[in-house]
């Protein structure tokens, strides 16, 4: 990555022209003097606050050195009004459709599908002033943020906010569009009909398979050969097996759930764990993708819950402490803009990044931006290579994986960027194998 990737990316997200152009549409700046529009976007973004402050107090300081200007702050949150959450709301949306345009950055054993999409959603905590917008179950007040997360593109692809007490599993809903995609989920958007909507449009399922059900048996994998069982057998005793009982061999048969028009047949792979088996239940192949294969792949739902915390931990989501809808829908996008920002500069980092370099840590990189906020600000405000430049230092530097050579998330393991073999501290280059000699230095 270097200055031109950065800056590319920062006016991708959001371009001083598309904040204009929707501020002129949905009437932002009407009969208001002092804002700055593109200023206060990006101050929102960019800023962390903190406990003791809050939010759009740090918003309020940064903006008032990036404006030069000192505004009061009542005629400052006044700014937090529906036209800006409008406008926070389009600039979020129009970032997903260009990260959705990125080819998917798909390697060795992610291939055959289009794209690995997973889905999950993070609850977010709000004043109890908010109870009756935002009805929760544990606390008077909250929202649910449900979110499509691209394995290949590294970043949230989609999203809906909705009360925190409404369930996940409605929200995903499979139809022609995800023809060709692959779908990797947690239990709590397991049922039958999922199954089935999988099957009819072409979608590579796995999950989990969820305690209470119980399948029938009716195929069997045994050396090799497919073999019909007949009588449709429970497997309850098989699957409470503890691993040393099946020998520590993987399981691959083709079971059954349900009866009738609810009844719907999929494939079941289980692999030995310390104690008991893992099983996932999976639409994908045999011909292509072993028990093993699969539950690796299902691993990789844990990306998910990386950007979760990428919102949380880094671009504070959950320091929202404003009382308006209006300001919480704004606080809200700014933090999933932050974090599309770092998802993209990892990923624009990771199509040129030598084998040797670690590659950039989404979480560092938020961090990192943070920290770097006010010269980013400068950087767009004046548009010089030279700080670009330099910002593309700072964020290499502090943004990179240092857990890299040691522990290889499973999405680095399954698309092949793991590190390569490390320099030999006492060895001769002559003594050195041809894999580790470019990391030798002759003395």
């Amino acid at each position: 990555m270097n200055g031109t990737t950065l800056r590319h990316v920062f006016n991708e997200v959001a371009p001083k022209e598309s904040i204009l152009e929707l501020s002129d549409t949905l009437g932002v700046v009407e009969r208001v003097r002092k804002l700055d529009l593109v200023a206060l976007v990006w101050s929102t973004v960019l800023s962390s606050g903190s406990d003791d402050s809050g939010r759009l107090i740090d918003v309020k300081t940064r903006y008032e050195d990036e404006a030069d200007v000192e505004v009061v702050r009542g005629s400052f949150y006044a700014w937090f009004d529906e036209a800006l959450a409008m406008l926070m709301t389009a600039l979020t949306n129009e970032a997903l459709k260009k990260v959705w345009a990125l080819p998917p950055y798909l390697k060795k054993a992610l291939v055959g599908v289009d794209d690995w999409i997973a889905m999950d959603s993070e609850t977010v905590t709000l004043r109890p002033a908010l109870a009756d917008a935002f009805p929760a179950t544990s606390t008077p007040a909250g929202l649910k943020i449900h979110k499509l997360y691209s394995l290949g593109r590294g970043s949230m692809v989609g999203f809906e906010i909705t009360p925190a007490r409404e369930h996940d599993a409605p929200r995903l809903k499979i139809d022609e569009s995800w023809r060709g995609l692959g779908l990797i989920v947690d239990l709590g958007y397991a049922s039958f009909q999922l199954i089935r909507d999988c099957q009819r449009y072409g979608v590579e399922l796995i999950i989990r398979l969820k305690s209470g059900w119980k399948p029938r048996l009716l195929r069997s994998v045994v050396d090799g050969e497919l073999i019909e069982v007949l009588g449709e057998p429970e497997l309850v005793g098989l699957l409470d097996a503890e691993a040393d009982e099946l020998t520590g061999a993987e399981a691959d048969v083709d079971v059954v759930f349900g009866r009738g028009k609810d009844r719907v047949e999929v494939r079941l792979v289980g692999v030995p764990g310390d104690e008991h088996y893992h099983w996932c239940l999976t639409t994908l192949p045999r011909a292509t993708h072993a028990p093993s294969l699969i539950c690796e792949l299902y691993r990789t739902r844990w990306e998910i819950e990386l950007d979760n915390r990428r919102d949380k931990g880094a671009a504070r989501l959950d320091q929202i402490r404003a009382t308006t809808v209006s300001s919480v829908m704004t606080l809200i996008h700014a933090s999933l803009l932050r974090t599309i920002l770092a998802n993209m500069v990892v990923y624009h980092d990771l199509q040129d990044r030598p084998p040797t370099r670690p590659p950039l840590h989404s979480f560092a990189v938020a961090l990192a931006m943070c920290g770097l906020g006010h010269r980013l600000q400068e950087a767009l405000r004046d548009d010089c290579p030279h700080r670009w430049e330099k910002l593309a230092r700072g964020i290499r530097s502090r943004g990179h994986d240092p857990n890299w050579r040691s522990r290889p998330s499973p999405l680095d393991r399954l698309r092949g960027t793991t590190a390569p073999p490390g320099r030999p501290k006492r060895s001769r280059l002559r003594d050195c194998g041809p894999e580790a000699r470019p990391y030798r230095r002759a003395a």
